[in-house]
């Protein structure tokens, strides 16, 4: 299923269920799957007037809002792929990436949250020019709630800047055919075809039992796959995601009070900050579940402990190699805690494999024994998109990731990542 199928079903069975929740202390926007829809087929429009077709690179610079949904579906219904970048990126990096992407069109945004500045804009454009960059057109899309600006040309630089178009009702489905890349990650723009999004995102709501009132939230950034994972996932079940666009622990535990949130996500950082914030919580009743994806969990072994007592849920720590969608593999609620604090769990989604290795030989250690984990199935990154394809030297000739990660596998088929596989341990 692609994208806009996936959107289009579920804004057919209940148009007026809310799909997003613009989080904002002042003015939330509540974001049913009708207005959705139509935001996304009058962009989807927008882009093809840009010239967006098959094979290009949007870069989406934007905050955690639905707006990313937006251009995540309408970019890929046209065979063009995302790349999300941090708002916060400096000139210099920027350059970099707008040389590599050379995108058609680069989103950026108004408003009170943390934005891509024009001067830093047209600096990183300065900075390409002497490499024979592409020139941009930019779109400048408006804070939820916020009123547009006047005229997006400060914008500019070179190409011309416009502003979306406000959605209007009755556009037809499009027919949208074909399976090409539509997201693709920095650093390395390990992509992912829509087949893969919307499996994974399949997978990641049957592991954590997503339903239709539930309310899913990632506390990171767009730039990060679990991102547009969770939030996929949430979209797939039926259920409602919360966008944070600054998702500090005093705002996201203000957010599970306010917006009844049942399920959270966040690295192992955040979650140590998150409990610190747990005196001046509200109520938090309806969180459900946490899951903790990066970092390093082992640093503090009890910080899934403290979670799961301070707010009365099951916490679990997740296991997602860096090119391979997240989470790989987590734990059930019916694991014991002692086993939910180490980063690991069984495999999400049917046809994903993992497996420990010798890493000097390849050849499978002993269940037990430790090793390198190699990983396989729909949510490896199928390639990047650079010239020289660095993800190529990290798979097997029979598909295999070789994640640089050091692990043992249980007798039950679960995996316990246990840190990196050092210089050593190949010789």
């Amino acid at each position: 299923m692609n994208l806009l199928s996936l959107l289009a079903g579920q804004t057919k069975r209940d148009p007026h269920a809310i799909i997003a929740i613009d989080a904002d202390p002042d003015r939330p926007q509540h974001v049913s799957r009708a207005e959705l829809w139509r935001r996304t087929l009058q962009l989807r429009a927008d882009l093809a007037t840009a010239g967006v077709g098959r094979g290009d690179g949007v870069l989406v610079v934007l905050p955690a809002t639905s707006s990313v949904l937006d251009w995540q579906v309408a970019t890929a219904s046209l065979g063009a792929h995302v790349v999300p970048a941090d708002p916060g990126l400096a000139p210099g990096e920027l350059a970099d990436v707008l040389s590599r992407v050379r995108p058609k069109v680069v989103a950026v945004t108004t408003g009170d949250s943390p934005v891509l500045g024009r001067a830093v804009l047209h600096e990183a454009v300065r900075h390409c020019e002497p490499c024979g960059g592409m020139t941009p057109t930019v779109a400048v899309v408006t804070a939820p709630g916020a009123v547009p600006p006047v005229d997006p040309a400060p914008y500019d630089v070179g190409a011309g800047a416009w502003l979306p178009s406000a959605p209007t009702v009755g556009m037809p489905m499009p027919q949208v055919r074909g399976d090409e890349f539509a997201v693709a990650f920095l650093p390395e723009l390990a992509a992912y075809r829509q087949s893969a999004l919307t499996t994974h995102a399949n997978a990641t709501s049957t592991a954590l039992r997503l339903a239709a009132d539930d309310v899913v939230l990632y506390a990171g950034s767009p730039a990060d796959p679990a991102w547009l994972v969770f939030a996929l996932a949430a979209v797939v079940s039926g259920a409602t995601c919360l966008l944070e666009p600054s998702p500090t622990p005093a705002a996201v535990l203000a957010d599970v009070a306010r917006f009844g949130v049942t399920h959270v996500a966040c690295d192992a950082d955040f979650l140590r900050a998150l409990t610190g914030e747990a005196a001046g919580a509200g109520s938090v009743s309806s969180w459900r579940w946490l899951g903790v994806l990066g970092g390093d969990p082992a640093r503090d072994p009890g910080a899934i402990s403290r979670a799961e007592e301070v707010f009365g849920l099951a916490a679990t720590a997740c296991y997602g190699p860096p090119q391979a969608l997240p989470p790989a593999a987590l734990w059930s609620g019916n694991d014991s805690p002692e086993v939910r604090r180490q980063a690991g769990g069984r495999p999400v989604g049917a046809d994903v494999e993992l497996r420990v290795v010798d890493p000097r030989s390849g050849a499978p250690v002993a269940v037990g024994s430790p090793g390198e984990i190699q990983v396989r199935g729909h949510l490896v990154a199928e390639s990047g998109l650079d010239s020289a394809d660095t993800l190529a030297a990290r798979r097997t000739t029979d598909g295999w990731l070789c994640t640089g990660d050091a692990g043992v596998e249980g007798p039950d088929g679960s995996l316990r990542h246990t840190g990196r596989i050092t210089a050593n341990s190949r010789d």
